[in-house]
């Protein structure tokens, strides 16, 4: 699931999206593109949920629109390629979740993909469609051998989402959410990129 910083205003240098170089991913359903200012109101609607804030590692919950203005700058703010994306219908055009890569050498030895989805848009198959648009962005234009995707031990919808992306299961960890007070049991995936080659061709 992807990442959001906490209202503890944690220091830049702990987390940020790869620079990756590509403005927009388009897929048969999905533009994946940066998110911008317009989006504060769909964000709030879709982010304040507990059942999307106790699935990721730090989102804010409740969710106010100083929380969706702060990441929309913040993502701005990175460089011109950071791969944060809002996820939106092709065809209305509307904001349904964000993906993304990113890496914490602090904390995680291999980038990692991260994503949400709004309730209202679950059981569709976008969060796969977009995540496996993230995996073969990853793997297109870089040349690094190994992304992590990570799940709660409670999500199997999200398992199987790292699963049709290649993952493979690699170990067991904890993490705290600050926002909840809550530790967390995470399974660990390994998407390599033989095994994201494997599952793209079967497509």
């Amino acid at each position: 699931m992807v990442l959001e910083k906490t209202r503890d205003h944690a220091t830049e240098s702990e987390l940020h999206a790869l620079a990756l170089g590509c403005p927009v991913v388009e897929t048969e359903r999905l533009l994946l593109r940066p998110p911008h200012e317009d989006d504060v109101d769909d964000v709030v609607r879709f982010a304040n949920n507990y059942e999307i804030a106790r699935m990721l590692s730090s989102m804010p919950h409740p969710y106010f629109a100083e929380d969706a203005r702060e990441f929309i700058e913040r993502v701005r703010k990175a460089s011109a390629g950071g791969c944060v994306y809002a996820i939106t219908d092709k065809k209305t055009a509307r904001f349904m979740g964000v993906c993304g890569l990113h890496e914490d050498p602090a904390r995680d030895e291999l980038p990692f993909l991260g994503y949400w989805l709004g309730e209202p848009f679950w059981g569709r198959g976008l969060a796969t469609e977009s995540a496996r648009a993230m995996v073969g962005l990853f793997f297109k234009v870089t040349a690094r051998d190994g992304l992590l995707a990570s799940a709660r031990t409670d999500n199997p919808a999200s398992r199987r989402v790292i699963e049709k992306c290649g993952g493979r299961y690699w170990k067991r960890g904890t993490d705290y959410n600050r926002v909840l007070g809550e530790i967390r049991n995470l399974d660990h995936f390994l998407i390599t990129r033989e095994s994201w080659m494997e599952i793209a061709g079967q497509s």
